[in-house]
């Protein structure tokens, strides 16, 4: 019998190491389709913010020239646009080689954002600074913030702790907020901090919006529920205001 066992592990050791390796490439394969499943449907929610009230294109542009995040801006703009079969870039308006487009990405984010509507370049801006860990999200409404790689770098020693004022990464702030005043072509909105009986009260976060790019048409009448990203500018302590550069805003 011993022997017999001995005579077909001879014969089918082989077979068995291949059988066994196939399983765990099956097995992997798997676990990277789950994964990449997953991370679609995390990217499906930085796609689809909501309805945009508010989009500096200017600002966008400066991020992805200046901001640090121009890799990752190129590479979601480019994986979003596609390649056509001859190797070109599958936008209107733009015609350059695969190669072509990595050597000017600058042109690639430039043409995608003037062809296209602010909520799809909005998309585009939060999955490249999500992918980078460039953004703290916080929410007024109940005075905490998402735990992630961002918010990590701002946390105060063995507190554990981070202050709004002195995040000097983007910023997405969620809140009740409202009209508060309009001049020079500026529309002014005020969130408060927490949610008090009177929105009017007590420290607020402060978004200037100018006029060229607020969609006046969408702006809801009284106190709204709405997300600003954008960058922490300054804190007012005399007016109690946390003043928060735009920009985007939407619901």
């Amino acid at each position: 019998m011993d022997v017999d066992r001995a005579l077909w592990w001879s014969v089918w050791w082989v077979w068995a190491v291949v059988w066994l390796v196939t399983a765990l490439a099956i097995a992997v394969s798997v676990a990277l389709v789950v994964l990449a499943w997953r991370q679609r449907r995390r990217r499906g929610a930085a796609d689809l913010p909501g309805l945009t009230i508010y989009l500096d294109e200017k600002a966008v542009m400066d991020l992805y020239q200046v901001g640090g995040y121009g890799d990752a801006m190129t590479k979601e703009v480019v994986d979003r646009v596609g390649v056509n079969k001859d190797g070109k870039i599958a936008l209107k308006g733009l015609d350059v080689g695969l190669e072509g487009a990595r050597s000017s990405g600058r042109e690639v984010v430039k043409t995608y954002i003037e062809n296209h509507d602010g909520i799809t370049v909005i998309g585009a801006v939060l999955a490249a600074l999500e992918s980078a860990h460039g953004v703290v999200h916080a929410d007024l409404r109940d005075l905490t913030m998402v735990r992630n790689v961002a918010l990590d770098k701002h946390l105060d020693g063995d507190q554990r702790t981070a202050r709004l004022r002195k995040v000097d990464s983007y910023v997405s702030v969620k809140g009740w907020f409202r009209v508060a005043g309009e001049a020079g072509g500026t529309t002014t909105f005020l969130a408060p901090f927490g949610d008090p009986d009177d929105h009017e009260e007590g420290a607020q976060v402060r978004v200037d919006c100018h006029g060229q790019g607020l969609r006046d048409e969408v702006v809801p009448d009284g106190r709204f529920q709405a997300r600003c990203l954008g960058k922490v500018q300054s804190w007012r302590a005399t007016t109690g205001e946390l003043v928060i550069r735009p920009i985007a805003m939407f619901q």
